[in-house]
This record gives C-alpha cells, structure tokens and sequence, in this order.
C-alpha cells in the first residue's frame, strides 16, 4: 500500500552504521594508499548482531551493513527485489510466493537458498520480539524449490513486503545461528571486523568479498562510532572525529561554521507512549479523562521551543503527516490547559492527582525529563524517574515494564504504524490492549482497495486521538551532517531517510 515520501524514515534515519559477517579476526584499523574510509557516529550501540531479536531504529543502522533484505525499500517507500528477484500474491492476498536469486551465498561461505530463508523467518516467528510481531500474520513457510518459498498468510498483510525490507526480511546464515547475537554472518556488503572493534564504543566493517546483490557501495572500509548523546555527536562531527552523522538542529550554526553540508530530516515524533491503557501498572491511566488530561497538560508548544529549539510542529498524532491517516484538524485537540487537565483528573476520580513512575535516559533528548515532571506535577501528577541505560531503552520499554513513557518515533507506513502500537499483538503495545474499535477498523482496512483504506485510515487515526493512548508533543526535525571533501550524499529533497547505499565517497 503506497504512502506519501512525507511520512518518511522507517528505522533508517540519518546515518547508517555498518557491520558485518566477519570472523572474528582479520583486517587493519590503518588505511592504505588510496582506501576509501567512511566514518560515521551512531546515537546508540547495536544491541544485538541477530536479526531475529533487532529493535528499533539503531538496529537497522546496524545490520543493513551485515545482512541483505529479501525486498529493497526506495526513498518514495516503493518495495522492489532484494534477496527476492520477484514475488506473486493470489487473489485473496493471503499466499505470496518469491523467488529467490540463485547465486547468493553467505560470508561463511554456505549457499543463500530457500531453505536458509526458510529457517530465518520461522526462526523469527518464534523469537519474542519486534521481527516476531512483523512476521505475525505469517501462517508457514513452505519451500517448493532451491530458490522458492512460499509464505501462507492468517489474513491479507499490506505491510508484509514493506517489513521483508528491514531487520525481519534480513537473512542470516542458518549455520551461525547460535552466535549471531554477537558475531553476525550474512550477505551483506560488509564484514564486521571484531579484532579493530570494542563493543560499546566503535566498530570497523571490511568489505564482503562475497557480496554480489545490485546495490553498490562506494567505501572500502567503514568506522562506526556510538556516540549516545547528542553534545558528543555534534563535537565528533564538527571536529572531525567522524565524516557524517545525525546532529540537532541547535547544532546548526556550529555545523556551518565547521564547512559541513548538511540536510534537513524530519518527521521523528517525540511524546508520551501511555501504554498501560488497562491499568494494570498504573491504575489511573485506564482511565480516558487521565490520558486527556496529561495530553492538556504537556505544553507541547513550550516544549517544542525549550527543548526542541522551534525544529519542528505541533502534532497530536502518531501518523506522518502527508500519510493517508493525517488528519489536520486533530492537531488542535488537545490545546495546552492546565485547569482543563486538573478539572479531567478530578472528574476521573483523582482530584489530588497520583504518582507516576516512567523511565529517564540521557541519549535523545535529556532536557526533556524535568520539564515533563515539572508540568505534570502542575496538574498534580507526580513524576519519580528511574533511569535506563540507553542501549536498553527498547527492550526495557517494549517489555511491559513501565506504563508510560518518553519516546521518539519515526512514522512510516500507515499499516505498519498501526500494526506496531495499536494492534493487540503489537510490539510497541506492551500491555497489549485489545480495543475491539480498532480491531475491527484494521480488519476492515486488510481487505480494503486504496481509497477506501485512506478513509478508514483517517477514522482509525482519529478514534486514537480522542482515545488519548498517546500524548504525542511534536514532528522533530534533526540535521544530517557530513565533510564534503570525503562524502557525497545526493538525495532529493523529499527523501527523508538515508540508507548506507546513498553514502559515495566525493571523489
């Protein structure tokens, strides 16, 4: 189901770090006569090499350097062959064949056929985690030949090929399985380099020799460097320590005053996550005044310019905007008013207000945790902090752990989107609230033809707002940076993303 370019940047924002399916020794960290090196910063470590397990944003960062896709997501959120060199659907939508490319072989060596992507998909079926709810629809696998399986659907999945592009249509070789989540071995173009990497800090990728797929790659060794925090990032950047990375929009004029070009990317929404709509963590937030009332308690405006530095808009949704779910009018839902909050909460049962426990980190937006505790306790909701490490933010907060809590999203396609955080198997639903409205708006939209899905899309989207399960603030926009003298990154202005295949060495 097509989208527009605006709703923008799967897990794939900024820069991609690249790591690969290497042994684990073997190549210099020293760059001789005339080898190209591209080093980019990272906002976070790789929580782990197996795509079965990948979460999240950083780790698509870091595995599309190891590991190839079985479908190839483009910049306009087109789907076209990867892994995969084509694919049928029957009439119903519920059994898709694809075949696969007969020449691939992985790093170690064993050949990439179907029974390999076979053992991959069910390996991540069965795996708890964000791949396992990409894959959910997923019935069986069957292979019919050497190159072709054949994957039969519960029910019709508009989404199943856009998800086959990223970390769940990512095969790893079935051989390396039981150490993937340290060592990773796939068909990637690159090789991760364990002997010149330390975990946690920097990681240097070789070239794959054995990679032969279409898309080419300019550099013949990558550096990645995880820098979780934002200051860290700019310095490295504006200093030189690494060739291009993700920066704040704050760090604009130090990046122009350092000769860096740089791009605009937009559209990461940063807000409240209410996910323990039941209550079952915190008994308040099942009720819908006390959502209502937090969304009229967060100056999202003030926030935006405070903490945001003005780079961004006002939203209330969780829908890109340009999406077929957008709905302009829903931004003007929730207007900041304190004594409307306070008035909600007491009609809810809470006029003295109640504690509310959320987790804090100090990777994204750090200046954000005090100005949200100070405006909640405004209304009478008091905020107690406990913090988390960045590189278990995901998995802390897709465990069930915390009923609310502060997160970045980057919106993409609307069925995705909607499958992620509104379905009741849903990765990013924690708690997995089954809303029987939503439920049966998304069966509606499986079956639907295009246009009827932009309508139902926009009364799904619509239904959420007022349901209050989020308290979204605003659409973000960050810069990507990078030293044109070593990097060239010619990608048009409505491409909000940026793969590894779009960096090319300048000259």
């Amino acid at each position: 189901m097509p989208v527009s370019n605006r709703t923008a940047a799967v897990a794939a924002l900024a820069v991609l770090t690249l790591l690969g399916t290497a042994c684990s020794g073997g190549g210099s960290t020293s760059a001789p006569a005339g080898e190209k090196v591209l080093t980019l910063s990272a906002p976070a470590d790789v929580s782990s090499w197996d795509p079965a397990m990948g979460a999240g944003a950083t780790s698509v960062v870091y595995l599309q350097a190891v590991y190839s896709s079985l479908t190839t997501l483009n910049p306009d959120l087109s789907i076209t062959p990867g892994l995969a060199s084509g694919w049928t659907y029957d009439t119903g939508k519920t059994t898709l064949t694809m075949k696969l490319r007969d020449n691939v072989v992985f790093s170690d060596g064993t050949k990439l056929d179907a029974p390999a992507v076979k053992a991959n998909l069910d390996r991540g079926r069965a795996t708890t985690g964000p791949t396992q709810s990409a894959l959910a629809t997923v019935a069986s696998v069957d292979v019919t030949n050497p190159t072709e399986v054949v994957l039969k659907l519960k029910k019709p999945d508009p989404g199943l090929l856009f998800n086959l592009s990223l970390v769940p249509g990512m095969i790893a070789s079935p051989k390396a399985f039981g150490t993937l989540k340290t060592n990773p071995v796939g068909s990637g173009p690159y090789l991760l380099d364990l002997s010149a990497s330390t975990r946690g800090s920097s990681y240097t990728f070789t070239r794959n020799a054995k990679y032969n797929l279409p898309v080419t790659y300019g550099f013949d060794k990558l550096q990645v460097k995880a820098l979780p925090d934002t200051n860290a990032m700019l310095t490295a950047a504006t200093s030189g320590q690494v060739d291009t990375g993700g920066i704040p929009m704050s760090g604009l004029n130090a990046a122009k005053a350092a000769g860096l070009q740089y791009k605009e990317m937009t559209g990461l929404i940063l807000g409240m996550w209410i996910v323990d709509r039941a209550g079952k963590l915190a008994p308040p937030l099942a009720k819908l005044k006390v959502r209502q009332a937090i969304n009229h308690g967060l100056d999202a405006e003030g926030i935006l310019r405070s903490v945001g530095g003005g780079s961004g808009r006002r939203t209330t949704q969780m829908f890109a905007a340009g999406s077929p779910a957008f709905v302009d009018e829903l931004n003007a839902r929730y207007p900041y008013d304190p004594a409307k909050a306070k008035k909600l909460l007491a009609e809810a049962g809470y006029p003295n207000g109640f504690t509310l426990t959320l987790p804090s980190e100090n990777a994204y937006v750090p200046t954000l945790y005090p100005v949200v505790a100070q405006q909640l306790a405004q209304i009478g909701i008091k905020v107690v902090y406990k913090p988390v490490s960045t590189n278990q933010i995901t998995q802390q907060y897709l465990a069930g752990t915390y009923p609310a809590f502060m997160y970045t999203y980057t919106a993409t396609q609307n069925w995705i989107d909607a499958s992620l955080f509104l379905a009741a198997g849903g990765v990013f639903n924690p708690f997995h609230v089954d809303d029987q409205t939503i439920s049966k708006l998304m069966e509606e939209i499986s079956v639907a033809d295009e246009a009827k899905q932009a309508e139902l899309f926009k009364e799904l989207n619509t239904y959420v707002v007022d349901q209050a399960w989020f308290a979204p603030l605003y659409s973000s926009t960050s810069l990507l940076v990078w030293n044109r003298s070593k990097v060239k990154i010619d990608v048009p202005d409505t491409q909000l993303f940026v793969f590894l295949r779009d960096y090319q060495p300048a000259v």
